[in-house]
């Protein structure tokens, strides 16, 4: 089955695969990257094999598919690899729900996770899972300096503020969360109104 799977590759992505020390991160790594291909092809690429859906970084490392220059989102753990399009920018991530008890620094302030103006952040993965996802979304540079920079000045139920900073003139991210298999997954893209 494996053979099976590595053969939707194109040489540079078996060649990447293949450099992985560990299985677990490789398998991961392939599940989302497969994930990714099997949405191309059913929503944009349909006459291409998907080992011919070769996906690319942009300069900001950014993923793409490198024929229909598609942007894509793709984020794995150990134990669960996901991937999503969209036609405006956006970021994803997932993270096991355990991962963090407090919210890591220098990555973010004590005080963002305790909103007075709005809804409190329901979990410092949950905070993360979404400086993360906008880091994809907009982020250049390291991202311990993104997410120092990039501060929440509201958390909603189904949207983010967050306060004027160098990366990104849009403070307004709608938020779109799910729980499967004691992960959290969110993405996150604009509000343009």
């Amino acid at each position: 089955m494996q053979q099976q799977l590595m053969s939707n590759l194109s040489a540079d992505e078996l060649a990447t695969y293949h450099n992985f020390i560990y299985k677990k991160p490789a398998l991961s790594w392939l599940g989302a990257r497969l994930a990714a291909k099997w949405l191309l092809k059913k929503y944009q690429c349909h006459n291409t094999t998907t080992k011919q859906l070769s996906l690319v970084k942009n300069p900001q490392g950014a993923p793409f598919c490198a024929i229909s220059g598609q942007p894509v989102g793709i984020s794995h753990t150990s134990d669960l690899a996901i991937a999503a399009l969209s036609k405006s920018p956006f970021g994803v991530d997932t993270e096991h729900q355990s991962r963090f008890d407090t919210a890591p620094e220098p990555w973010f302030s004590k005080g963002e996770l305790s909103q007075d103006d709005a809804q409190a952040i329901p979990s410092a993965t949950q905070l993360w899972c979404f400086k993360e996802a906008l880091y994809k979304a907009v982020g250049t540079g390291p991202f311990v300096t993104f997410c120092q920079a990039v501060r929440i000045s509201a958390w909603y139920t189904n949207r983010v503020i967050i306060a004027t900073n160098p990366y990104t003139e849009l403070t307004h991210w709608r938020r779109h969360t799910w729980q499967l298999h004691n992960h959290d997954i969110l993405l996150t893209e604009p509000i343009y109104d």
